[in-house]
């Protein structure tokens, strides 16, 4: 557990971070954070209040073992005021940080966050490790979906394939949403051709799902491409995406619904 200070310095961090002043959670913060300072300058308050009084307790005669006992339950209600201030600071921070790594939508993982994961898989791969794959898909025909049973729709098909892609997906594998219909997977210590087992599989499966609100007849598809880390034009995380992206694009335009792998 953070102590008192540390969580301080913490939390000012974030409220002076600019990235974080647009975020849904940030006027949340800024408000309880400032309750909690008023309340802990009434309790420091009420301590120098409190000395006061036993001052004028032993004045009249107060027994040590008296004031010793009083002073003592005036504590505990102080401390168990500032440790409920202390968990509700501690709540929010951590929503901040669910909140800066997942996709609201889906529950997938962010951009942000695999990007992240990348440079990590990637580093350790430069020392040594064993390469891995990158997928990269993309919903085929989402406009269409959108203009034909509208954006809700169009949501709860993105929320079902993020379901899909975990369902099939390893412990050690990573999904993220990486932008619009786009998704991303991060699949470790793996070669091209296993990667390619895993995702005719997906394919295979979500042929045979039901989409409520889709139009009648309409087949769900996604086209893929798959880039191996440890390919000679790979010298980055950028250029290993890239790869993955050129792949996804040749097969929709070879017809959608298709698998094609970086050259």
């Amino acid at each position: 557990m953070a102590k008192p200070a540390d969580l301080d310095d913490t939390i000012r961090a974030l409220l002076a971070d600019p990235q974080w002043q647009g975020h849904p959670l940030y006027q949340a913060l800024d408000g309880l954070y400032g309750l909690y300072c008023d309340h802990t300058e009434q309790l420091e308050r009420m301590t120098r209040i409190s000395d006061r009084y036993q001052k004028a307790e032993h004045d009249r005669g107060m027994s040590y073992a008296a004031r010793h006992e009083q002073q003592m339950k005036r504590l505990e209600r102080l401390l168990r005021i500032s440790d409920r201030y202390q968990q509700s600071l501690q709540q929010l921070n951590e929503e901040l940080r669910q909140q800066s790594e997942q996709d609201e939508l889906t529950g997938l993982y962010n951009r942000r966050y695999m990007q992240a994961r990348l440079r990590d898989e990637l580093a350790r791969q430069q020392r040594g490790g064993r390469p891995f794959c990158v997928v990269l898909g993309d919903v085929d025909h989402f406009k269409r979906i959108n203009d034909a049973a509208g954006h809700e729709a169009g949501d709860l098909v993105l929320q079902r394939v993020a379901d899909l892609l975990l369902s099939r997906l390893r412990q050690t594998d990573c999904c993220a949403r990486w932008g619009g219909e786009e998704f991303l997977l991060l699949l470790p210590v793996t070669k091209a051709a296993e990667a390619d087992v895993l995702v005719r599989n997906i394919m295979q499966k979500m042929a045979g799902m039901h989409i409520t609100g889709m139009p009648d007849g309409t087949v769900l598809s996604m086209s893929f491409g798959i880039a191996q880390s440890d390919s000679s034009a790979v010298s980055n995380v950028e250029s290993l995406i890239a790869l993955a992206d050129a792949a996804m694009y040749a097969a929709k335009n070879a017809g959608r619904n298709q698998l094609f792998h970086a050259d």
